[in-house]
């Protein structure tokens, strides 16, 4: 249920004192409003927000990347429309960029979130992976990668591994075994970090 407003009023021929019930009603729905999660007009810091609160919308209706300006909402849903544990709400993002955008969030093995503040977070798997392979991300990052964080998937007689390079688009493996040999096809997953 919605607060009344009537956006017919003032009318332009109408005298004042006859929209004046109605104009009280608007300015107080406004009020209403403006008061949720809002300082109020009576305090100096008038305008500025005490906290944000997401409406929750069903059926879940995120907008459709690429979004200018961007957008913070809520969804009860990943990017492929599953619906997330316990139906918990979680917040989004959606920047003007739509290779980003696009991959927001997702429930995938491989994939792509860009976290407030416009730190992005990347996540894969690769098999069959040797040492000196190069690893593509799943998207490559608009600026800058921080770092990558490989894990092995398999029980193994490796002594090490890890990279020895990345960049926006990818990074190159490298393992060891025990006996110094290097390592052949072996599954992995990375986390990475960037901008």
């Amino acid at each position: 249920m919605g607060i009344a407003y009537d956006p017919t009023k003032p009318a332009a021929n109408d005298k004042p004192a006859n929209d004046q019930p109605i104009m009280q009603t608007n300015f107080a729905s406004i009020k209403t409003l403006i008061d949720v999660d809002h300082v109020d007009f009576s305090n100096a810091q008038y305008g500025q927000h005490n906290q944000v609160t997401f409406a929750t919308i069903s059926p879940p209706n995120p907008p459709t990347p690429p979004v200018t300006p961007p957008q913070l909402f809520t969804n009860t849903q990943d990017g492929a429309g599953n619906n997330l544990p316990a139906g918990l709400a979680q917040l989004f993002f959606y920047s003007g960029d739509a290779s980003h955008s696009k991959n927001q969030y997702t429930s995938s093995n491989n994939g792509s979130v860009i976290l407030t503040g416009g730190i992005i977070l990347k996540w894969g798997t690769a098999s069959g992976v040797t040492n000196g392979s190069t690893v593509n991300f799943v998207s490559a990052f608009p600026n800058n990668c921080f770092g990558v964080q490989v894990t092995l998937n398999i029980a193994s007689s490796l002594v090490g591994i890890g990279i020895n390079g990345f960049n926006q688009t990818d990074f190159t493996f490298r393992s060891i075994q025990f006996n110094g040999s290097a390592a052949s096809g072996v599954p992995i997953t990375y986390v990475a970090i960037g901008n």
